[in-house]
């Protein structure tokens, strides 16, 4: 996309059947915004509606953890809703980090559960819950996006991706209501708890042939065996196919999610069947990092910048990556802490120093120094190719693994676990490393 709307040069985030995510820059402000941009430029009765549905979604910014569109944007013969620029979405954490653990998925199920009682209880469906709607902020903490009906009656469901997190009466024939957001609930939970959909699509098969199997078949029971039945049990439920006998309400589901992750409740009191001999505990749960942009041209910067490659100038780079840092919290993503009114720590002057690479032809040596003891990692940019993040733990070196016949930018960042440091980049084989 262009830089004639006032959002600079537009990068894709992630495309849906309805929509294509955007990341841009605002222009006067230097603020980072995510614009889910439709097919189509909205008919002012609809347009009307959405304003509607946001303000009837606003109050419950400060109730759940629900983001809200902050509005509508013309660009051209489009419309796009502006919003919050998060890191990542469920989606990408399970393809990069495989399923959750049972707490973490515990903790995101009561913290969705509670987003949907919120909104319900203000009279507003969700009417798509999937897991690329679970977004995740700089901060860990999980929040609940795209909620309302009128965009998806305005821009129907194709049935290609995402049919399999439907509820069955809305393929069927189009229902979207509270009972429809439980078997998203669910959907979601056992995406996060199996690494799969409930529904995987089959290779060659016609989109119209999977959504009859989505409609006819059974999801198949979670399988693991960490899990407790219970657990297991209520995503089954929510899952039914029926939706009369699904659980009775979201708020419902919150509190027994409550009581299973209480601290005096232990995963293991709750699964007659779990290893109670003295196995080590699973380690603490990663947090996702801060998203990193890098806009040419800014002077309002916010956030630490990536390096880019000099062929990409004049590009916006946003770099959502949750990477396993922090180890040593014990906070999990979907419960982080409410404020407490208490300012936070102010950064403190760290100086973090990258050698210049070495170049062994098939691999790079990294080295860097640091005045703190911090969690490291280093992001490598490939000429073309969007930059990786390497987790490096504590340590104060890296090999790299390169292609030797292209060109590459690193930069190391380092955390504390209240603050994110970062060295300047440094190029290899004349790469033009800008900030």
């Amino acid at each position: 996309m262009g830089t004639d709307h006032g959002f600079g040069d537009l990068v894709p985030r992630g495309t849906g059947p309805r929509a294509t995510v955007y990341a841009g820059i605002r222009a006067g402000t230097g603020e980072a915004v995510a614009l889910k941009v439709f097919r189509a430029k909205l008919p002012r009765r609809t347009r009307t509606e959405v304003e509607r549905e946001l303000a009837r979604l606003a109050p419950l910014r400060a109730q759940a953890s629900v983001l809200v569109a902050d509005g509508l944007e013309d660009l051209g013969d489009r419309t796009a809703l502006r919003m919050e620029l998060c890191t990542e979405s469920l989606t990408e954490v399970v393809e990069q980090e495989g399923p959750l653990p049972v707490e973490e998925a515990i903790s995101l199920g009561r913290t969705l559960a509670e987003a949907l009682a919120a909104a319900h209880e203000a009279g507003i469906v969700h009417g798509g819950v999937t897991p690329g709607n679970v977004l995740f902020r700089p901060s860990g903490e999980s929040v609940l996006a795209d909620f309302g009906v009128t965009l998806r009656r305005a821009f129907p469901h194709d049935g290609g991706d995402g049919v399999d997190f439907l509820a069955p009466e809305t393929l069927e024939h189009g229902t979207a209501d509270e009972r429809s957001d439980l078997y998203g609930l669910g959907a979601v939970l056992y995406l996060a708890l199996s690494g799969c959909s409930p529904h995987p699509a089959r290779l060659g098969e016609h989109p119209d042939d999977r959504k009859l199997r989505v409609l006819g078949s059974a999801v198949p029971r979670l399988d693991r065996p960490d899990l407790p039945d219970e657990l297991a049990e209520m995503v089954r439920a929510l899952l039914a196919k029926d939706p009369a006998i699904r659980p009775g309400s979201t708020r419902e589901v919150a509190t027994w999610l409550g009581r299973l992750s209480a601290p005096a409740r232990s995963v293991a009191e709750l699964d007659d069947f779990a290893d109670v001999s003295g196995a080590p505990p699973r380690p603490p749960v990663p947090h996702s990092v801060p998203v990193f942009v890098s806009a040419p041209g800014t002077t309002a910067r916010k956030h630490p910048a990536l390096p880019v490659i000099g062929g990409a100038a004049g590009l916006l780079l946003v770099v959502a990556l949750g990477v396993l840092l922090m180890r040593s919290d014990p906070a999990v993503r979907g419960d982080a802490p409410a404020a407490t009114g208490v300012p936070p720590t102010p950064a403190k002057a760290v100086l973090l120093q990258l050698a210049d690479p070495v170049d062994n032809v098939d691999h790079v040596d990294l080295r860097w120094e640091s005045e703190e003891q911090l969690e490291f990692f280093v992001m490598v940019a490939a000429e073309g190719e969007k930059p990786q993040a390497k987790y490096a733990q504590r340590n104060r070196s890296f090999k790299v693994e390169v292609d030797p016949t292209r060109k590459y930018c690193f930069l190391v960042q380092g955390t504390d676990g209240l603050h994110v440091y970062e060295s300047k980049p440094k190029g290899l084989r004349g790469a033009t490393c800008k900030l």
